[in-house]
């Protein structure tokens, strides 16, 4: 019996990936369809179940190396390949082949690499950030341009694309961005204020619309940006391996 219940705690953290990757391959399905709004709503779906599903692993105490790659496998779908058909499909059809799959290209390359880096790279020491743009928030990133210059179609061409290829080489430049925060209110006062924050942008997307995705992952965008050029960044992230340790 005890080995039954374990064997359940240790794939519900799985399973929570799983849908991330099924509301990805269900955002490319949308792509191929034309239904540009749904496809971006499920990346925004898929991006709540990766947020969840580490956590939960963590909180059922069943962190392993399988749910890692599998959740790299998953990111890829919906956070690299999905966005970047989305991309396509929207503002670069119209390039030359090989230069429109080159640019809208570059959340999947840009991504796989840094999702490889992080695979390699996660167990060399402690750390209290990401190592360049998470691959979810740079699909948020071309979620909220979607939402935003939706309708304009090629018009937004000039501006959507070089604002995908510089988020898209984020992801593997060497700019921290705060990890997650850890759903308790009781971790100190900027873990709360940094949950809150999400919880009220969650709230606010049902009722604004897809542009409310906007202002929140240009807020994150940018912390990290500040940090980088005013060369906090590095202090605190000092600071934090030495409390680890």
């Amino acid at each position: 019996m005890k080995l039954k219940k374990r064997i359940n705690k240790h794939h519900i953290p799985s399973l929570f990936t799983l849908l991330n990757m099924f509301l990805g391959f269900l955002a490319i399905i949308s792509v191929a369809e034309g239904n540009y709004p749904r496809a971006a709503y499920l990346i925004v779906g898929a991006a709540i179940f990766d947020a969840l599903d580490g956590k939960l692993a963590r909180w059922i105490q069943q962190p392993s190396q399988f749910g890692t790659e599998l959740d790299s496998l998953a990111d890829v779908v919906s956070f690299c390949l999905a966005p970047a058909l989305l991309i396509w499909a929207l503002y670069a059809r119209d390039l030359h082949p090989v230069l429109g799959a080159l640019i809208a290209g570059a959340p999947l390359y840009f991504g796989a690499l840094r999702l490889a880096r992080y695979n390699v790279g996660q167990h060399s020491r402690p750390h209290s950030s990401f190592e360049g743009l998470p691959s979810p928030v740079n699909a948020l990133v071309i979620v909220a341009l979607v939402f935003y210059y939706h309708g304009q179609g090629q018009a937004a061409a000039k501006v959507v694309l070089p604002i995908i290829m510089a988020t898209s080489f984020l992801m593997i430049s060497p700019i921290r961005y705060p990890k997650t925060p850890r759903l308790t209110f009781r971790a100190g006062l900027g873990n709360t204020l940094y949950l809150m924050a999400i919880i009220v942008s969650l709230i606010a997307i049902p009722i604004f619309g897809g542009r409310a995705v906007l202002p929140i992952v240009l807020v994150y965008l940018l912390s990290g940006l500040v940090r980088w050029f005013t060369r906090t960044d590095s202090t605190v992230e000092l600071q934090s391996v030495e409390k680890e340790t």
